[in-house]
């Protein structure tokens, strides 16, 4: 046993008062006359003995009232393993998870309600002079200090619901960092959230905790969850009047089958169409939706289910642009080529130029959606940056080689963007004997491809060698198997190579059929790089294509009266929009380049958070153990309070309680025996 104020035992001299008193039994005598006192001999020998033995046991009860008494003021207890209670100095840390899955719901209410009880038991324990510090997901400044109790309890008052997701990493960074600035007192950690398994990240913990942390996990009453996961256009390009069809994915991670739900989708505010659909417990299923494309050049949308409690994923926005051109440039190494112009000139939805080598504007890629690189047998070092740079950002690059290429240059230039380059030049005539039909570029190109299709031909052609590190897919594949035309994803673009010129002499890939869907498809495709939507985080940044920006203007995101200034920071041909926590809500927004509308920006949650399953106190235990971290532990009240287990489990088992009542017992004793002792 051990005591927090151990000064308080010096109490205990006071032990000899009673026992003074009771020595010198301060009574005045009276003396009284009696005739004969022989027949009182008997009887005064009898209540003599009596008398000591009451005043005796009056002594006993008093010394034992005043140690049980002095020992409750010393507040004893029994320790808890490898815990030392400090009586005072107590620093304490609090981590609150307020994401969105917290709004499920438990026995008392919301798990966040839950969560906030739980601190405010949990600061009971200690003493008003102990300092507190409250953290949340969304790492607000005036959170991140220590204050005194009666402030940290109304700090808790006022969290509330919040998009921002953080791993127990983060979270554990974060709060050991602010602990450093304290380095007087005990530290104490704690940590009461759902502790999901799509967010928390609680296998990825390696290093112990510092302080030691102490786990609050909460369990929801249902964990059933229908969601809208994502969604995306079946077509890369959308014409004004034409068409479309949205694809979306739903998730149930619940344990009911649906059948017969309602999918709405509405556009610029009003309602464009209506579908249902079908989901299995524990599975995903997609719907498609359709509509026609209006005539503005910007849209924006939305498309919602019903579901409930859990209800900020059941709506997903999106903003998309109707195309009236696509930008394509082609780099001439010799004269212009007459095949490509033929093919992208023929269709207004093309903004078709032909620029030759030695007059290359480099501030022109940023305007540009595909540039197609022809005929070069050299690439400087000048054109390949910014080459890669515009594919990095965004842009599509379409290689089509010279006829006598300097395979050093290329293979620098190919290999600094992780893409396969040329080896040697191959004279084998041979044909193209394979199609990649599922490759993007070939969708809806095929109803359905026949054994014996007529394949381009190949007299020559520059072997491709594979890179371990390479991303490329295959689109059209030679009989010997070597890559004919490939994609490669590089950055936020794609690359297509292709293993011969555009040039009679090595195939007629450009007088065939095949050559008019590869093309186009490439430009359509080189139009989408604005993503539909955005997922909101703490630092969102959102890039910008184009250098063509006014230094005097700029960017604000607008919606209904609510108006931010972004950080915007220029990298390379690209403009980034950094939002420092500044948007809380998941909607459609408007971006506008000083008073010019530049285009719509569509916010959404974090769908990780859909996903409701949460660790269970044993899965906590044994991943702790598996991963041998030892300065962590789990808290479950079980059938006590949480505040008696945590009394019990960090403060040890407190015995005031049982010597106050000792001390009361005596004490009654003392009086019954004054009282009825005669």
């Amino acid at each position: 046993m051990s005591f927090l104020y151990p000064g308080f035992l010096f109490a205990l001299f006071a032990i000899s008062i009673p026992v003074i008193i009771h020595l010198f039994r301060f009574r005045r005598f009276r003396t009284i006359y009696f005739p004969n006192i022989a027949f009182l001999q008997q009887l005064s020998e009898a209540s003599d003995r009596e008398s000591r033995l009451k005043h005796l046991l009056v002594l006993l009860a008093r010394i034992l009232t005043i140690s049980f008494l002095v020992m409750a003021f010393s507040r004893p207890y029994i320790p808890a393993e490898d815990e030392a209670v400090s009586p005072e100095g107590n620093i304490v840390g609090v981590y609150i998870d307020n994401s969105f899955s917290m709004n499920a719901r438990s026995a008392y209410g919301s798990l966040l309600d839950e969560a906030k009880t739980r601190a405010q038991e949990l600061a009971s324990i200690y003493m008003p002079a102990d300092r507190f510090m409250l953290l949340t997901n969304d790492f607000e400044g005036r959170h991140q200090r220590f204050v005194s109790r009666e402030e940290f309890l109304a700090l808790i008052e006022e969290v509330e619901l919040s998009p921002v997701v953080r791993t127990l990493t983060e979270v554990m960074t974060r709060k050991a960092d602010l602990f450093s600035s304290e380095p007087q007192g005990r530290h104490r950690a704690y940590y009461i959230s759902d502790f999901q398994k799509s967010t928390t990240g609680l296998e990825m913990l390696e290093d112990e905790p510092e302080p030691k942390a102490y786990f609050i996990p909460l369990e929801a009453a249902r964990t059933d969850n229908v969601f809208i996961d994502s969604c995306w256009f079946e077509s890369p390009v959308r014409l004004a009047g034409q068409p479309l069809s949205l694809h979306v994915l739903i998730r149930n991670d619940g344990s009911q089958n649906l059948s017969n739900q309602p999918l709405r989708l509405f556009i610029d505010g009003q309602q464009r169409a209506v579908t249902t659909y079908d989901v299995a417990a524990g599975s995903q299923t997609e719907a498609v939706v359709g509509w026609t494309a209006g005539n503005e050049r910007f849209q924006q949308g939305w498309i919602e289910i019903i579901d409930y409690p859990v209800t900020f994923d059941d709506r997903l926005y999106f903003s998309y642009a109707v195309s009236s051109e696509i930008n394509v440039l082609t780099l001439e190494a010799g004269q212009a080529n007459p095949y490509l112009g033929a093919l992208y000139r023929r269709d207004d939805l093309f903004n078709y130029s032909s620029v030759p080598a030695f007059s290359i504007d480099y501030s022109a890629f940023a305007r540009q959606s595909l540039i197609i690189l022809n005929g070069f047998n050299q690439i400087s070092g000048g054109l390949a940056m910014q080459l890669q740079r515009f594919v990095e950002e965004g842009g599509s690059l379409a290689v089509f080689p010279g006829t006598s290429i300097n395979k050093a240059s290329y293979s620098d230039f190919l290999m600094a963007m992780d893409v396969d380059s040329y080896t040697r030049l191959d004279t084998n005539s041979l044909r193209v004997s394979e199609i990649n039909e599922l490759h993007p570029l070939f969708e809806g190109v095929f109803e359905e491809l026949p054994e014996n299709i007529d394949l381009p031909r190949v007299s020559s052609y520059y072997a491709v060698s594979r890179q371990l590190r390479s991303s490329g897919q295959n689109l059209l594949v030679l009989q010997n198997g070597l890559p004919f035309f490939a994609s490669y994803a590089v950055g936020e673009g794609a690359v297509y190579l292709s293993a011969v010129p555009i040039d009679d002499a090595f195939s007629n890939f450009q007088r065939h059929s095949i050559f008019v869907p590869v093309m186009v498809n490439i430009a359509l495709h080189s139009n989408s790089r604005q993503p539909l939507y955005h997922v909101l985080e703490p630092m969102l940044t959102v890039g910008i294509p184009g250098t063509g920006m006014g230094t005097d203007q700029v960017f604000a995101l607008v919606r209904d009266g609510f108006r931010v200034i972004p950080e915007q920071r220029q990298a390379g041909n690209r403009l980034q929009l950094i939002f420092h926590d500044q948007l809380r809500e998941a909607h459609n927004y408007l971006l506008f380049h000083g008073e010019e509308l530049y285009g719509p920006l569509s916010l959404n949650y974090d769908r990780r958070e859909s996903l409701l399953e949460a660790h269970s106190r044993t899965s906590i235990e044994r991943i702790l153990a598996d991963s041998q971290i030892h300065t962590a532990s789990v808290l479950v009240p079980g059938d006590r309070s949480l505040d008696q287990m945590l009394r019990d489990t960090i403060m040890g088992r407190q015995l005031w309680r049982f010597f106050i009542i000792l001390a009361l017992t005596f004490l009654l004793a003392e009086v019954a025996i004054l009282r009825w002792w005669k």
